[in-house]
């Protein structure tokens, strides 16, 4: 797991929704090293719910992928974690710490972090049920008067997970303020097993700097990939003006035809207009380019909105040249 986590320092996060297949494998090919699946609810995945069935594919996925399951205890992780490993998963990631309200009141995501000792029992019992690395995603704690990131890695290390994520605000925070990246480094120091830090780094300077800082081992982009996949590359940042814009337009095309050819039409609609809206976030007019795109009822449509909004911007780019 360490070595794995050296060749892919900076890699896409899961985020619901948003980190499906299509999404994973344009990261990927913008320079992410492996990646995570957006969280898959155990007891959905058990019953057969078809979303949770859909996330759990890996046929698009290039490389190395790690799927995250989202529960609340060992008798529907354990067969969840099987049936994810039998669907293709290299690695099992436990989600502990989503802070959506919804699923903290039925005991998952952060909420494992409140009951070491059960939770510890819930990760013993999948590690003995499957044969690929055990890793965990967490938070700095329940919330500031219970900051347990360090309890809860130890106790990780203990009962076998192979690496851990730190999102270092509590879950009271969810995603306000800035991350205290220092909880990050007191995990490091706590532990022998990797750790991945992750929360407000929007580009590879901001993960470098992470890491000389923290030293963790790597580092997770979640939001700033948004709109954004080409924060992956290096050579990215070197290109010109009309080198980046033709760079964008490559990326965004090849991801909207992955999503017309992965998903069914109704579904594929939807999914290219959150993509897009998140392309379009800070252009000129986002506001009501996002509206316009929603509004459209096709993929067609929707193509050729977007492709006058490419234009714009490289008029936009020519004319600045002079």
């Amino acid at each position: 797991m360490a070595e794995l986590l050296r060749e892919s320092p900076v890699r896409l996060a899961p985020m619901a929704s948003f980190t499906n297949a299509p999404f994973r494998s344009v990261a990927v090919a913008c320079g992410s090293g492996f990646t995570t699946n957006e969280e898959i609810d155990a007891e959905a995945l058990l019953a057969g719910n078809p979303w949770a069935a859909e996330s759990a594919r890996t046929d698009l996925d290039p490389g190395v992928v790690a799927m995250q399951l989202l529960g609340s205890s060992a008798e529907t992780l354990v067969p969840a974690a099987l049936r994810v490993v039998e669907a293709g998963a290299d690695i099992v990631d436990i989600n502990m710490g989503c802070p959506v309200p919804k699923i903290v009141h039925r005991g998952k995501g952060a909420a494992l972090m409140r009951d070491v000792t059960a939770t510890g029992r819930i990760l013993t019992a999948i590690r003995r049920a499957i044969d690929v690395p055990l890793t965990i995603k967490i938070r700095g704690g329940w919330d500031d008067s219970q900051p347990n990131a360090v309890e809860v890695a130890r106790m990780a290390q203990d009962v076998g997970v192979d690496a851990i994520t730190v999102h270092p605000r509590t879950r009271s925070q969810r995603y306000g303020g800035r991350a205290p990246w220092d909880v990050i480094a007191e995990v490091v120091a706590a532990v022998d097993i990797p750790v991945t830090g992750n929360g407000d780094v929007t580009s590879l300077a901001e993960a470098m700097a992470m890491m000389a800082a923290t030293g963790c081992q790597s580092v997770m982009v979640g939001r700033g990939a948004l709109g954004r996949p080409w924060v992956f590359d290096p050579a990215y940042e070197a290109l010109s003006p009309e080198g980046r814009a033709a760079y964008e337009t490559r990326a965004i095309a090849g991801h909207l035809d992955l999503i017309e050819g992965y998903f069914p039409p109704r579904e594929a609609l939807l999914q290219m207009k959150k993509q897009l809206a998140q392309y379009g976030a800070g252009r000129a007019g986002a506001r009501g380019l996002r509206a316009e795109l929603f509004g459209q009822a096709s993929i067609p449509a929707l193509r050729a909105t977007w492709a006058r909004q490419e234009a714009e911007v490289l008029t936009g780019i020519e004319v600045a040249a002079g």
